[in-house]
C-alpha cells in the first residue's frame, strides 16, 4: 500500500462497464497518489436517466474486472465495488455520496474521478464548489472537451489524467440494440458479452411483460404508420384504425369498443387538436368494467399525459410517447430516434421506444411544452435563420440556390460541431473571437439589406453573450453597438 494515498472513487452507471472502464482502473491503481480505487456505480440517476438494475450493472463490473486480472486487487482491498449509493434515498449526488463516505471512513482521504466532459457541465452539478473546497478531482480527457479541462488544469483541486478513448457506455447499448455502430461492440469486454446481449435486447420490454396483448394504433397517418411499421418489424402485433377508410386498413369506422378493452396499449397518434375528443370518446367506449385496462398514450410533442385526463379518471394508466425525428410512415426512420416519455405510463411508451430501436428519454410531468419549444429553437428556427441568410445575399445580387448552396455546408458544420461539444465550445465566428469590431459591421449592413432580420441578430447577438459569460462590461459594449443602425449615428 502506498503511504498517506489516496482513496480514488470512480462513479458512473456502469451501464454496460466497457473496456475505457477497465484501462481507467489501471491508470488509477498506478498513480501514484492513489493507494485504493472504489468503484461506485449510480444508484438512482439525478437527472432521472433509466439505467439496467443496480445488481446486474454490479454483477456485470465484478465480471469484467475477474476477466481482466483484477482478482487479486478485489481481494486485497485495493479496489471494491461500493454499492454506498444504494443506501441513501433519492438521487445520486457526488456531494452527498463523498460527505457520506468521509464520515463513515476518517481514515481515507477520498477523490473523485471525473471526464473532462463533466466540466464542461459543472454548473449543473450540485455543489460543484462545495465538491473541489473539499476533495481533489482527478479529471481524465475526453475527446471534444480540452479546452474545459485546459481552463481547469492549474486550479489545486485538478489533477488531470491521460484522454479516454471515444467510446461510451451508450454507444455500446446502442449497438446492443442494433440501433447503434456494431464497432461499438469492440469496447465490449468478452466476459460481460452475453449477459449484456440479454439485458439490452431489443425486445426486453415486451418480454418483461411491459406490453401485454395486442397494440392498437389510432391514427393511420405518418407518425401512426410508422410506428405501426416499426413494431411490427420487432415482432409484436399492432392493428392500425383510423375513422376514414384507405385501401390498407382492416379497421375503420366507429370505434372498435372489444378489441380496444383487450388492447395491451392503445396509442393515439392523430393531430394534437383531436386528441382530447378522442380520448373522451376512447373513455366511453371502453368496458366500464375494465378497471386493469390497457396503457393509453398519445403521440403529440407539445401535450403531456393530461391531455388523456378522461381515461386517467377511468383508472387507466396515461401517458406520452413523442419520436423527435421526421417521419413518413416508414419505421426504419424511429431506430436511433431519441423518444420523449413521460406520465404515469412511461415504463411502457419506453418499452415502445426501445422495441422499434429508438432511444428513451423520461421528461417530468408538466414539461412537454419546453421540450417541444427546445426543438422548434433548435431545429424550426434554424430554418428561419438560414432564409434570413439567404435574403441577405439574395440582397447582394446572389440567385437564390445559389445562397443557399453557399450556406448549408457552415449549417452542416456547425451541427457537427454541437454533437460533438456543447454550445459555447462548439461556437465559431465573431461572437467565439470576441470580435466587437465585426459585430459593429454587421448591424448597418443587416438595416440596410434585409431590415425584417435584425431585431432577430440583436436578440441571438444578445443572448450568445448571455451563453459565453461574457462580463458585464463588454455587454455593455456590445448593447451599445447593437442599437446604431448606421455607423456613427446616435444611440
Amino acid at each position: 500500500m502506498k503511504a498517506d494515498g489516496l482513496t480514488a472513487c470512480y462513479g458512473g452507471a456502469f451501464d454496460p462497464p466497457h473496456l475505457a472502464h477497465l484501462f481507467t482502473v489501471g491508470y488509477l491503481l498506478g498513480r501514484g497518489d492513489v493507494e485504493r480505487v472504489w468503484l461506485v456505480p449510480t444508484a438512482d440517476h439525478v437527472f432521472g436517466k433509466r439505467m439496467a438494475p443496480f445488481a446486474e450493472r454490479a454483477a456485470m463490473l465484478r465480471a469484467a474486472l475477474d476477466a481482466a486480472g483484477w482478482g487479486p486487487a478485489l481481494a486485497d482491498g485495493r479496489l471494491a465495488i461500493s454499492d454506498v449509493e444504494t443506501e441513501r434515498g433519492g438521487p445520486s449526488r457526488t456531494f452527498d455520496t463523498l460527505t457520506l463516505l468521509t464520515a463513515r471512513h476518517s481514515g481515507h482521504a477520498f477523490c473523485w474521478v471525473i471526464g473532462a466532459d463533466n466540466l464542461s457541465e459543472s454548473h449543473r452539478w450540485h455543489r460543484f464548489d462545495d465538491i473541489t473546497a473539499r476533495w481533489p478531482l482527478i479529471v481524465l480527457g475526453r475527446p471534444g472537451h480540452e479546452a474545459a479541462l485546459t481552463a481547469r488544469r492549474g486550479e489545486a483541486w485538478c489533477r488531470p489524467g491521460p484522454t479516454l478513448p471515444a467510446v461510451s457506455s451508450t454507444a455500446i447499448r446502442d449497438a446492443l440494440r442494433g440501433v447503434g455502430d456494431p464497432e461499438a461492440l469492440r469496447w465490449l469486454p468478452d466476459a460481460t458479452r452475453e449477459a449484456a446481449r440479454r439485458l439490452y435486447r431489443p425486445d426486453r420490454g415486451a418480454a418483461d411483460g411491459a406490453l401485454r396483448g395486442p397494440i392498437w394504433i389510432l391514427g393511420a397517418g405518418r407518425a401512426g404508420r410508422a410506428l405501426a411499421d416499426g413494431l411490427r418489424r420487432a415482432g409484436l402485433t399492432v392493428r392500425l384504425w383510423s375513422r376514414s377508410p384507405a385501401p390498407d386498413l382492416e379497421h375503420h369506422g366507429p370505434l372498435p369498443a372489444g378489441p380496444l378493452s383487450e388492447a395491451g396499449v392503445i396509442i393515439i397518434a392523430v393531430r394534437d387538436d383531436v386528441i382530447e375528443r378522442l380520448a373522451r370518446d376512447l373513455a366511453d367506449a371502453l368496458d366500464p368494467q375494465t378497471l386493469d385496462g390497457p396503457a393509453v398514450l398519445h403521440t403529440a410533442g407539445r401535450l403531456g399525459a393530461e391531455a388523456l385526463a378522461p381515461l386517467a379518471a377511468r383508472g387507466l394508466r396515461t401517458g406520452s410517447l413523442h419520436p423527435l425525428q421526421s417521419l413518413r410512415g416508414d419505421g426504419a426512420a424511429l431506430r436511433g430516434a431519441f423518444c420523449a416519455v413521460e406520465g404515469p405510463a412511461a415504463d411502457t411508451a419506453e418499452a415502445l421506444a426501445r422495441a422499434v430501436g429508438g432511444r428513451p428519454v423520461r421528461l417530468p410531468a408538466g414539461e412537454k411544452a419546453a421540450y417541444h419549444a427546445a426543438a422548434v429553437l433548435a431545429a424550426n428556427f434554424a430554418t428561419t435563420l438560414g432564409a434570413g441568410g439567404v435574403a441577405l445575399l439574395e440582397a447582394l445580387g446572389l440567385a437564390e440556390p445559389t445562397a443557399r448552396a453557399m450556406l448549408t455546408p457552415l449549417l452542416e458544420g456547425t451541427v457537427k460541431h454541437l454533437a460533438a461539444s456543447p454550445a459555447a465550445e462548439a461556437l465559431t465566428g465573431p461572437f467565439a473571437r470576441g470580435d466587437l469590431e465585426t459585430v459593429a459591421a454587421h448591424v448597418p449592413a443587416i438595416a440596410r439589406h434585409a431590415p425584417q432580420y435584425l431585431d432577430t441578430y440583436r436578440a441571438l447577438a444578445r443572448a450568445t453573450a448571455a451563453m459565453l459569460g461574457w462580463p458585464d462590461d463588454r455587454r455593455r459594449r456590445l448593447d451599445a453597438i447593437l442599437i446604431h443602425e448606421e455607423p456613427g449615428a446616435d444611440p
